[in-house]
């Protein structure tokens, strides 16, 4: 391989060692074309992480690297995580199954303001790494200044509905993350966190361009903003259309004309859709009678006008 110039280098599942290690770097530095290096199960001894390291971040071009199951029991696997943040010359980083829990190691705000602060990073893999609650919300703190990464898989870990949590109010002001993964109970509390479920004005601003999603279902349809939006609204007017409360709420909320028919043609896409047609939508009263909601709206129509004209 020597003096040949490649775009991808990938060893898998290797005894590399320490020879195998220098020899890589001797290829990095002689392949100035190289724009992705995949090393995954391959263990990384602590002495070597160093001189590897200072060869990926001097590198002209490298910008994927993936170290999956590379270093689990490693001291050094959390600078070597940081630095690739840090450096902000990488775009993509895969660092699964290393058991990379910062909280326990107390590396965490080391992980939130080196993500926070980068300015390159698209995609970032970090699944079955042992994170919890607090590296959620490490991570989520990250997230409300980073304005670059677009992907982020976090499945796999120890995250509850309070991470869950953490997450969804980050997405309320970061609207360039455009997929997070996580497990089956955390989905939904991301969500629900997103915006208040009875309030039209928070589910209308919500984010409607991150697909959370799990390995069965996911909440925000990818590529679907318009739907996202109209969906939520849908479920604040079908829930409240119940006890036929809709109007009383008009007073209340920073309604016009532009949202008035996103308000009737999300009656009309999603009222009488029956479930089994949208499963994996977030529609929570989706057999709710259409021209009930419309009716409501009918009814009170010079409350609601005058309401519009007020504002």
């Amino acid at each position: 391989l020597s003096g040949k110039l490649f775009n991808h280098y990938k060893f898998i599942n290797n005894d590399i060692g320490a020879y195998g290690i220098r020899a890589l770097i001797d290829l990095m530095d002689s392949n100035p074309e190289l724009r992705s290096l995949t090393l995954s199960s391959n263990c990384i001894d602590d002495e070597d992480i160093a001189d590897f390291f200072r060869a990926m971040m001097k590198h002209p071009a490298l910008a994927t690297v993936n170290l999956d199951c590379c270093l689990e029991g490693r001291s050094s696997k959390y600078c070597m995580l940081n630095g690739l943040i840090r450096v902000n010359t990488v775009e993509e980083i895969s660092m699964r199954n290393n058991d990379l829990s910062f909280v326990a190691c107390g590396h965490t705000q080391s992980l939130s303001d080196s993500l926070a602060s980068n300015t390159v990073l698209e995609r970032l893999d970090l699944r079955g790494n042992s994170l919890n609650d607090e590296d959620a919300a490490s991570i989520a703190t990250a997230l409300q200044t980073n304005s670059t990464l677009k992907y982020l898989q976090l499945e796999g870990n120890d995250f509850t509905e309070i991470g869950g949590e953490y997450f969804g109010a980050a997405l309320r002001t970061n609207n360039t993350l455009e997929h997070l993964f996580l497990e089956n109970g955390v989905v939904n509390a991301t969500f629900s966190a997103l915006f208040e479920d009875s309030s039209l004005n928070s589910a209308a601003d919500s984010n409607h361009i991150c697909n959370i999603a799990c390995r069965f279902y996911n909440r925000n349809e990818e590529g679907d903003p318009t739907g996202n939006r109209q969906r939520k609204i849908y479920n604040v007017l079908a829930t409240r259309n119940k006890t036929m409360n809709n109007v009383q709420h008009f007073d209340d909320i920073d309604i016009n004309f532009n949202l008035l028919p996103e308000m009737l043609a999300a009656v009309q896409r999603y009222a009488n859709t029956h479930v089994s047609e949208l499963q994996f939508l977030y529609l929570v009263n989706n057999e709710v009678n259409a021209l009930s909601i419309v009716y409501e709206f009918m009814r009170n129509w010079d409350k609601s006008l005058n309401q519009f004209h007020r504002e």
